[in-house]
């Protein structure tokens, strides 16, 4: 037979009463916490921009990863978004750019065509074109 202790002269904890009455003190997390912060606020106030200049000399990649890890996530995501990939637009006109050079790719170096390509749009549009950089 399976006999359970017998719990009926326990009661529970009554609103406000804690279940370790020797544990830490009310509030001692959040006075460590903000002593912390005001002394690491004192310290980058006294010592920040010369710390940062010296780390950026000597150890570039600390640099960045301390920059970077001190950016709010959200801010972040919205700068990799602006400068990411391209759009499905622009993706299907490059993809059938790239389609058609490749279709010529047998006969014609693909220089020669992308010069084509280039002084054709300028005579039709009549107006000067942004001078696009080689990829090399």
């Amino acid at each position: 037979m399976n006999k359970q202790p017998k719990t009926s002269h326990l009661t529970p904890w009554k609103p406000g009463q804690s279940g370790n009455p020797l544990g830490r003190p009310q509030g001692a997390r959040a006075k460590f916490s903000e002593k912390a912060c005001a002394d690491a606020l004192a310290d980058w106030t006294t010592n920040g921009a010369t710390t940062l200049e010296r780390v950026r000399a000597t150890d570039p990649s600390t640099y960045l990863r301390v920059l970077f890890s001190i950016i709010p996530k959200d801010i972040a995501v919205s700068i990799e978004n602006r400068t990411g990939p391209m759009d499905s637009a622009e993706m299907q006109m490059m993809r059938r750019l790239v389609g058609l050079i490749q279709a010529t790719a047998a006969a014609i170096d693909p220089e020669t065509v992308f010069g084509w390509i280039e002084e054709d749009l300028r005579a039709r549009v009549a107006k000067d074109l942004p001078k696009v950089e080689r990829l090399d």
